[in-house]
């Protein structure tokens, strides 16, 4: 056990022993991985879909059959970006004193690519200066041909997919398809954190992946396994944690994963061996107030009316009837109308959700501290 280390990760993945839960998400993906079946991840922001994509790929980590893949798209803007970073991804994935990846480096390098350092980490970055898109096109079809091709299973992950929709190139969806679909060693997860952009690739029946994988949509981890793995983690590393204490995280964060976790990491840095409520009170009011500056700047980026709208939003909690009377009238939120174009503004900033995946769908501030520290302001 490592002294100085704090259990609750908020980024990145250690291993199987720090992960909470989602053993029924990680037994769906890899029963479909091992039936040759694509899977498509909804879920909303910082709910846990990376960690558990890093999780899945870390239980292949001895299996040398398997190749596992992660890219995260969200930072491109076109279909030059996205070829560069499936390119460095690959590049970066195989040891070059493998002689898969020495194959693999060697067929890269045929296509020419523009080779240069991250001046952070080091590792290598690659880059095509192509002349049109149709070259683009052809470089990603030759690099997942070439891997299909190789007597291993490549899984990628491809995460926040749903940017493709933003590229100049409008046939993007339909040339991935195009490609995905005449692969035999080759399995994809595509990850969204935005539902109704996700939702138009996968579900809409005019678009080329409808239909094309199996759907999953990663709900909020169960309040008794989180209180169980909160418990146990504390223990592991010699501390009490109260029962109370426990009960108050999960609703004061919703059962929410990043600030769940950020809670635990912050009380766990605070060095009590023994946590009791009123530990735990005071840290929640820290939080909040580590966060003042920036809620008081997302006030700035808001009308008046949005902001009283998203203020009425957190002291609900979970809204199911934004254009009801009591609702509008309870908070002076004006008219129906008035509410319907703060809602839409809300969610485009991505200040609130529709959770549309439960029976009952409903609107949900998207950070649970601001939501907090609404409902006292």
């Amino acid at each position: 056990m490592e002294k100085d280390f704090n259990p609750f990760l908020v980024s990145g993945y250690k291993d199987a022993s720090h992960f909470c839960d989602r053993e029924k998400e990680t037994a769906l993906i890899k029963k479909n991985l091992q039936n040759n079946i694509n899977t498509t991840l909804f879920a909303i922001r910082r709910i846990g879909k990376t960690g558990l994509i890093r999780h899945v790929f870390n239980s292949y980590g001895n299996n040398k059959k398997i190749v596992c893949i992660y890219v995260d798209i969200l930072s491109t803007q076109n279909l030059q970006e996205f070829t560069n970073l499936l390119a460095t991804a690959i590049y970066n994935r195989f040891p070059e004193n493998k002689s898969l990846g020495k194959k693999i480096i060697e067929a890269i390098k045929l296509l020419r690519p523009l080779i240069s350092f991250d001046e952070f980490n080091g590792n290598p970055e690659l880059s095509f200066d192509l002349a049109d898109a149709k070259k683009y096109e052809k470089t990603i079809q030759q690099l997942f041909s070439f891997l299909d091709s190789q007597n291993v299973k490549i899984v990628f992950a491809i995460d926040e997919f749903q940017q493709i929709l933003e590229y100049p190139e409008k046939n993007t969806e339909a040339l991935l398809r195009t490609h995905v679909q005449t692969l035999k060693n080759t399995q994809f997860i595509f990850c969204g954190s935005n539902q109704k952009m996700m939702n138009e690739i996968f579900n809409n029946a005019k678009r080329p992946f409808f239909a094309s994988c199996s759907n999953m949509h990663l709900d909020f981890i169960d309040k008794k396994k989180y209180y169980a793995f909160i418990a146990k983690m504390f223990a592991n590393y010699k501390r009490k944690i109260s029962p109370e204490s426990i009960d108050y995280i999960l609703e004061f964060t919703c059962c929410h994963t990043f600030y769940t976790q950020f809670f635990c990491n912050y009380l766990f840095a605070s060095g009590n061996k023994n946590i009791t409520i009123s530990n735990t009170r005071s840290v929640a009011a820290d939080i909040l107030k580590l966060n003042e500056n920036t809620f008081y700047q997302y006030r700035n980026l808001l009308t008046v009316a949005q902001w009283q709208l998203l203020q009425a939003i957190s002291k609900e909690e979970k809204l199911y009837n934004a254009h009801s009377k009591s609702f509008i009238g309870k908070y002076g939120l004006g008219t129906s109308s008035m509410v319907s174009r703060g809602i839409e503004a809300l969610k485009e900033k991505e200040m609130i959700f529709y959770n549309s995946s439960v029976e009952k769908p409903y609107y949900e501030t998207y950070d649970k501290f601001l939501m907090r520290w609404l409902q006292h302001h």
